[in-house]
């Protein structure tokens, strides 16, 4: 994926509980780590922190916290 479509796939927004990496492809929280756990319930700087990895390319389930 490059990092323009990335971009625009992920980006970070507030939640009910907290924040998030919203996912426009899934229409919800990204998936993340070897349990693909929901990009939710962050804190602002864990969910700034995922949307760098996930617009670098990463694979969403290289990403723990």
């Amino acid at each position: 994926m490059s990092d323009e479509a990335a971009e625009a796939r992920f980006f970070v927004r507030l939640g009910g509980k907290g924040w998030m990496v919203y996912d426009r492809k899934l229409k919800g929280p990204a998936m993340i780590g070897t349990k693909l756990k929901l990009a939710a319930n962050l804190t602002r700087e864990q969910a700034e922190h995922v949307h760098r990895i996930l617009i670098a390319g990463a694979d969403p389930k290289s990403i723990s916290f």
